[in-house]
């Protein structure tokens, strides 16, 4: 027996850098059915599943889960937002290096900003408003639009 160290292939570490992303992937695009594996309707949590004391205590006095109906609801709210915002992420990371890049940066911050409201309980607050919301996106839109033509001339600058 050879007593070197392991040392893994270009083509070997392709091929795991490819798995590894696969199985992301994969994870990623169930996160909208998680919550049909871990609850059952209209019971609570399945059997299997361990209880960490998570849905009781993030219940309210009234019943409802963070503001919704059930856990369930609100795992498959929450999961849906976040499924929505790691694909904005995963595309905005994708897009290094292209013009569009930065317009990705409005969507990205508006999905973080669905899933802090609902990690926060938030909803029912004036930050969940539609008025709020569509000043959030107007206002982070003209910066990121501000910003990108100012770099752009910057950089056009620098070159002459």
């Amino acid at each position: 027996m050879s007593n070197k160290p392991l040392i893994r292939t270009k083509s070997q570490r392709t091929i795991l850098k490819n798995l590894t992303v696969s199985i992301l992937i994969i994870c990623v695009s169930s996160l909208p059915y998680i919550h049909d594996l871990i609850t059952i309707k209209g019971e609570g949590l399945a059997p299997w599943v361990p209880d960490f004391g998570l849905e009781k205590a993030l219940t309210a006095s009234d019943g409802k889960v963070m503001g919704f109906s059930s856990y369930r609801v609100f795992l498959y709210t929450l999961l849906i937002h976040l499924f929505a915002h790691i694909g904005w992420v995963g595309w905005m990371m994708d897009a290094k290096g292209k013009s569009y890049r930065f317009a990705l940066l409005v969507p990205v911050v508006l999905s973080g900003y669905t899933v802090a409201l609902l990690l926060f309980n938030a909803r029912a607050t004036k930050y969940n408003e539609p008025d709020t919301k569509f000043y959030l996106t107007l206002i982070l839109s003209l910066i990121v639009i501000f910003n990108f033509f100012f770099n752009y001339k910057l950089k056009r600058n620098s070159q002459e």
